[in-house]
């Protein structure tokens, strides 16, 4: 009898390690960080995120899938522009987590709780700088056919209401006459 029980016991001790190796299976294939790429037309332009971080596009930057945060793209002649790269669950994260659920409900946990099953939307971020007006006619006929609308100031500084969705932006970071992106509509429109 203490046989059968002492191999009953170490079944169950290797049972339970491959459960527990497969429960953070996507955490180990696909990781917490994800490579975020920020393109601009024209290229050389400055990066900085909200995080901190800076660069030059093309830049490449490891960030968590679970974090979100701003990104500004500036240079010199253009309006600057801000995008909002959110953490969204993403179908690659929740297959990879598919295989935990069959095995153990750990690993959903541990998942959801590193945002291993999350992905950075948009990726990459690309950015098409419009000039701005002055030095030369052809900057301003560009900028004048772009007719973009104008942000509407609220109460609280540094806050602004899309002219398209009327979602509120924070442009804290964003120079005044700034384009800011909607992620809402994919459209620009200027900070005041």
């Amino acid at each position: 009898m203490a046989h059968y029980v002492a191999a009953m016991f170490t079944k169950m001790i290797g049972v339970l390690g491959i459960a527990m190796a497969l429960s953070s299976c996507a955490t180990v294939i696909r990781g917490v960080h994800e490579d975020l790429k920020v393109v601009s037309n024209p290229s050389g332009a400055d990066v900085t995120l909200s995080t901190g971080e800076k660069g030059v596009t093309p830049a490449t930057f490891v960030k968590r899938r679970r974090n979100s945060f701003q990104v500004t793209v500036s240079k010199p002649g253009y309006y600057s522009q801000t995008v909002t790269v959110r953490s969204k669950a993403s179908t690659t994260g929740a297959a990879a987590t598919a295989g935990n659920v069959a095995t153990a409900g750990v690993g959903v946990v541990v998942d959801a709780g590193t945002g291993a099953w999350n992905s950075l939307y948009p990726n990459p971020v690309s950015v098409q700088l419009v000039p701005q007006p002055g030095e030369h006619p052809a900057r301003q006929k560009r900028f004048a056919r772009g007719g973009y609308p104008v942000a509407t100031p609220t109460e609280r500084g540094g806050i602004v209401r899309s002219p398209y969705t009327q979602r509120l932006y924070d442009v804290h970071a964003v120079p005044h006459g700034a384009l800011v992106h909607d992620v809402d509509v994919n459209k620009l429109f200027l900070n005041p």
